[in-house]
């Protein structure tokens, strides 16, 4: 059976032992004790946890917030000599705030492998068969004083030409938290438009919030195995704000089909191709998904018309990469169907006042 261009992209996570800052995670830390020492109280210890905590206001002094850089230092220094789920969670904490979103995946998944090859042995290890320690620190992905808070301000999208989106922008954008009085805030078609614009240089910005979602999933079954009905966190708002990233991230098209199938396509919707020598010959028949043949046909729906432009722009991302066409496809399909308020909204967002004031709408609607 002959695959789809357009079928959803398996799960190409690249493994951990790739990334340099999480690799060492995976190796025992001796022989002897594949975990190391429960270094709860060592002087580097105590400093991690200090640094991450930041400093209360005070009569004399204004609060200061935690100390990021000094937090991932410690934390990979620490862990030459212990695996601890601890450390782990300050890392990512740390890299959320440093590194931005794209590190949530990794970070999720680095616990559920430390939970999976070194239960009994893990920092802080279970007493008597009881695990409330390193719940407690899984607890702080669903506490917005901690982790949680952390994914909330991480940055899914930090360009100097583009901008800034946080995960905190794109809730707001989706209704899901109210902004503050004095804060202007992206609306949901202005992040979409800018994280379909950064796509193409950043491409994890398509498959960055289904990866952590996939990874918080894996988390979740180790879980539920080891740990006793009810004890496993609820994160239901961690998935929440995952859930709001994903719904207006760029949707990854996977191309892996030949140039003769994706010509064949756009043969399909009698969209012709040039011919080298100016001849007659045939644009190649493409291959149904049961090898047989047949085509996309008529275009008789609005569904119809973005599938065509997707099949036009995939071939032009695989074999003319260097062509201008099929960003601005990709723009005209965004705006399909989008009235011509909210046009003028995308296009001309000073304005917007204005002409709703002179046609006689809310502009507050067009949202």
């Amino acid at each position: 059976m002959d695959s789809n261009p357009f079928d959803p992209s398996p799960d190409t996570a690249p493994s951990l032992s790739s990334d340099p800052a999480l690799a060492p995670w995976l190796q025992p830390v001796s022989e002897d004790e594949v975990c190391g020492p429960d270094l709860e109280y060592d002087n580097d210890f105590l400093a991690l946890t200090q640094a991450a905590a930041g400093k209360p206001e005070t009569q004399f002094a204004s609060a200061e917030p935690p100390d990021w850089r000094t937090v991932r230092s410690l934390a990979e220094d620490i862990n030459a000599r212990t695996r601890d789920l601890r450390v782990a969670n300050l890392l990512l904490r740390a890299r959320l705030r440093l590194e931005g979103f794209a590190t949530l995946a990794p970070g999720l998944r680095l616990f559920e492998e430390l939970l999976t090859r070194w239960w009994d042995e893990l920092h802080p290890r279970p007493e008597d068969g009881d695990a409330f320690a390193r719940v407690n620190v899984l607890n702080e992905l669903a506490s917005l004083d901690t982790t949680l808070g952390d994914v909330r301000a991480s940055l899914v999208l930090n360009d100097r030409g583009i901008g800034q989106i946080s995960v905190r922008d794109i809730e707001i954008a989706m209704g899901d938290l109210a902004a503050r009085d004095d804060e202007s805030t992206p609306s949901r078609g202005q992040i979409e438009n800018m994280l379909a614009d950064a796509v193409a240089g950043y491409p994890v910005l398509a498959t960055q919030a289904p990866a952590a979602v996939a990874a918080l999933d894996s988390l979740v079954a180790c879980l539920s195995v080891r740990l006793n009905y009810g004890d496993v966190p609820d994160f239901s708002a961690l998935r929440a704000m995952l859930d709001a990233v994903i719904a207006v991230s760029p949707r990854p098209v996977s191309i892996d089909a030949s140039a003769d199938d994706l010509a064949g396509m756009l043969n399909d919707l009698g969209i012709a191709q040039g011919q080298d020598g100016g001849g007659d010959s045939p644009a190649p028949a493409r291959r149904g998904r049961s090898g047989g043949g047949g085509g996309l046909g008529a275009i008789e729906s609005r569904a119809d018309a973005v599938r065509a432009i997707d099949l036009v722009c995939a071939y032009l991302e695989k074999n003319e990469p260097t062509n201008p066409a099929a960003d601005l496809l990709r723009r005209a399909q965004r705006l399909i169907d989008r009235n011509f308020l909210q046009l003028v909204r995308e296009f001309a967002p000073e304005a917007v006042s204005e002409v709703a004031r002179m046609l006689g709408v809310d502009p507050e609607s067009l949202q």
